[in-house]
């Protein structure tokens, strides 16, 4: 088991969403607003239309609400759909959350190839948490395995699709 945990990431989850691009803070700040003061059921009812809109910082926040269970039932599977979809965006907090959830097999099948490439990508967009994600991924993988995810990544930050198995 790795040293960084979920629940770790929870408290920079809040922190690194906070800076989320000036354009979109007025709308994204009410819902951070109530996420940080614990109201995670306002907190969906203000980014739930907004990600739905394809905005990236509140598709990753209902990622977090549905795979920690606040202000929503607990559901790995749609916290993976939203993390995915800021992932593909270029979120770095969304693609280091769904790398975890490949790498734990919560929400997706798990997989240390996915996991090594989101993580990696998230550490190539700023996050630096994501290396030791990656890291742990890394020490599961045969080398077969490792040069698949090295594929993948160079696929994704080449601008091709976001990584697939």
């Amino acid at each position: 088991m790795p040293s960084w945990s979920l629940g770790r990431l929870a408290s920079l989850f809040s922190l690194l969403l906070s800076a989320a691009e000036p354009a979109l803070a007025g709308d994204f700040s009410s819902g951070l607003s109530a996420y940080n003061s614990g109201d995670y059921i306002a907190a969906f009812r203000d980014w739930y239309p907004l990600a739905e809109r394809g905005d990236a910082p509140a598709q990753a926040g209902l990622g977090f609400l549905f795979h920690k269970g606040l202000g929503v039932a607990q559901d790995d599977v749609e916290a993976a759909s939203w993390f995915e979809k800021a992932a593909g965006k270029g979120q770095a907090e969304a693609q280091l959350l769904l790398g975890t959830l490949y790498f734990f097999g919560e929400g997706v099948q798990q997989n240390y190839v996915m996991a090594f490439a989101w993580c990696e990508i998230a550490q190539s967009n700023g996050q630096s948490d994501a290396l030791e994600c990656r890291d742990a991924a890394l020490e599961h993988m045969t080398s077969a395995e490792i040069t698949q995810s090295f594929r993948l990544v160079t696929e994704w930050l080449g601008g091709h699709s976001h990584p697939r198995p």
